[in-house]
């Protein structure tokens, strides 16, 4: 076999990987269409809740539970959508629970279910001694 025979092979087969790894299997994304002016302001609102409510969870994580209450409670928070509003409630729920406030606790969950009836806890959450039995009532009592 000729020199020009063994690099032939390695040659071509080095080309068509080449030419190969340029065709591309998956379609392309659609474009969508820009936001208007209402779309835009919307986003703005919903961004500006969940930053909010991040600030507040932080808050909580941390101790500092009445100024996580007063993040949870915040107008840019309920003017976000139902899934802010909801994770909003539960760590209201938490705060009024840590605080020694039941009925609160309660009612906040009340408040989420109402907004989500497939709102729920993970296990964790759920089986806390503060707030897992407060969260079986308001799940008992919101249909």
């Amino acid at each position: 076999m000729s020199i020009q025979q063994k690099l032939a092979t390695p040659l071509l087969l080095l080309t068509l990987s080449v030419g190969l790894a340029g065709c591309n299997t998956t379609p392309p994304k659609p474009v969508q269409p820009p936001l208007t002016e209402a779309q835009k302001a919307q986003k703005a609102i919903e961004d500006k809740g969940h930053t909010v409510l991040e600030d507040g969870i932080s808050l909580y994580q941390n101790g500092y539970y009445s100024q996580a209450e007063a993040k949870f409670l915040s107008p840019d928070v309920w003017a976000a959508g139902d899934a802010t509003r909801v994770q909003a409630l539960k760590y209201l729920a938490f705060t009024y629970c840590v605080s020694e406030r039941k009925v609160q606790c309660r009612q906040a969950f009340e408040r989420a279910l109402q907004i989500n009836p497939a709102f729920t806890l993970d296990a964790a959450e759920s089986s806390h001694p503060l707030w897992g039995p407060e969260f079986k009532i308001a799940k008992s009592t919101v249909k």
